[in-house]
């Protein structure tokens, strides 16, 4: 796609719709305008990131120099901000909505404490798939274990999170004893850092020894625990969903951290609010399966940094989510179903496009579907005219 309005001098002073999208090294918008009755994409425009300006400071920039070339003002350069209010509207037009997707910051960094490699290691690798972490190194309770070498580890691989794992679900205090031996070494690791150079720490193990695992890192001085549904309850019975969720949650806390991002934060048109670029097509493909009444379907957004399938269905579950390195097809993906959209490049010696299948070739289609919580109507009409043409049989 060629970065060109639609049409040349194209003027829709009511009911623009400006939608903001920041990806891990680039900024992103488009501009929404009503032609004949339907919204299209009428402009849309890419800038670097820089390490000197702030996300709002580029953002502003691409509003700016995305509305020289539509011959018409997008930035109040009073608030530095793009144009949501005018003393004159019919010279200057606002912009009705504005909707903005971050996802700014690569994966979360994650190590992993264990009883031993298999179990509940195992179960928090596959929970893991369902954000954006990436596991750089694990430890597992032995005799060769020390607090030294845990801590030189900490400091060297500079994890996000700390996850401790171990146990079914089980009352008796003798199952607690190892997980708390060990939650006392990660605290006694913990504790030789710097308060800024600690991970979170997460445990997802047996829910019986949870306060005796807080506790033990606690009175070591390693810091607050959070703990979250054990991830193996049982032999055979994974519960991937809350671990799951306590990471995308700290990659959101983590991403608010970057520089302009609370600026941006605003631009929001109330009531909508920022989201990340991988919710945004997470709701894509449930609304898309919907609107075309698909038993299921299957979706792919290849970000820059890492591949999101994301398989939806009419059930209560709805959504299956997986995360993987992008140019793979791993075996987990096995049993889901026929590739049918995506948004980016198609993998097509991974998979072979269907009769019928959706494709944004752009990657655009995650921005857009941000305007989806402000006006769901020009979200639909933009991504049918524009990115998501059916193609096929």
């Amino acid at each position: 796609m060629e970065e060109t309005p639609i049409a040349a001098g194209l003027r829709a002073p009511a009911g623009s719709i400006l939608a903001v999208g920041v990806e891990l090294s680039a900024i992103r918008a488009c501009l929404l305008e009503e032609v004949s009755g339907t919204y299209r994409v009428a402009a849309w425009h890419t800038l670097p990131r820089r390490k000197d300006a702030s996300l709002a400071a580029t953002g502003v920039d691409l509003c700016r120099q995305m509305g020289e070339r539509l011959d018409r003002v997008l930035v109040d350069e009073a608030t530095a901000a793009p144009l949501a209010t005018s003393d004159d509207s019919v010279r200057f037009p606002p912009l009705q909505h504005i909707a903005v997707a971050a996802s700014p910051r690569p994966h979360l960094r994650i190590w992993i404490a264990g009883l031993s490699m298999t179990q509940s290691m195992e179960a928090v690798y596959e929970a893991l798939c369902g954000s954006p972490a990436h596991v750089i190194g694990y430890t597992v309770l032995g005799a060769d274990i020390n607090t030294t070498a845990l801590t030189d580890a900490i400091v060297t691989t500079a994890p996000d999170i700390l996850v401790i794992v171990g146990g079914f679900d089980d009352p008796d205090p003798a199952t607690h004893r190892l997980l708390v031996e060990l939650s006392r070494l990660i605290g006694q690791a913990l504790a030789r850092l710097a308060p800024a150079q600690r991970p979170a720490v997460i445990y997802a193990g047996n829910r019986w020894a949870a306060p005796h695992v807080a506790e033990a890192v606690q009175a070591a001085g390693g810091g607050a625990v959070e703990s979250v549904a054990n991830v193996q309850p049982a032999p055979g019975v994974a519960h991937k969903t809350a671990l799951a969720r306590a990471c995308n949650f700290h990659y959101w806390r983590l991403s608010r951290r970057t520089p302009g991002f609370r600026e941006i934060s605003r631009w929001v048109t109330p009531p909508g609010h920022i989201t990340s670029l991988e919710s945004a097509f997470t709701q894509l493909v449930q609304v898309w399966m919907e609107l075309h009444g698909l038993p299921e379907l299957h979706g792919l957004y290849c970000a820059p940094a890492w591949w999101l399938h994301v398989w939806a269905t009419p059930s209560q579950l709805g959504l299956n989510m997986r995360y993987i390195e992008p140019q793979t097809r791993p075996s987990a993906l096995h049993g889901w179903p026929p590739l049918q959209l995506v948004s980016g490049d198609w993998p097509v010696a991974l998979w072979p496009q269907p009769e019928i299948f959706w494709w944004d070739r752009s990657g655009m289609a995650p921005l857009l579907a941000s305007v989806g919580q402000l006006a769901p109507q020009a979200m639909i009409q933009g991504l049918r005219a524009d990115l998501l043409r059916l193609r096929g049989q």
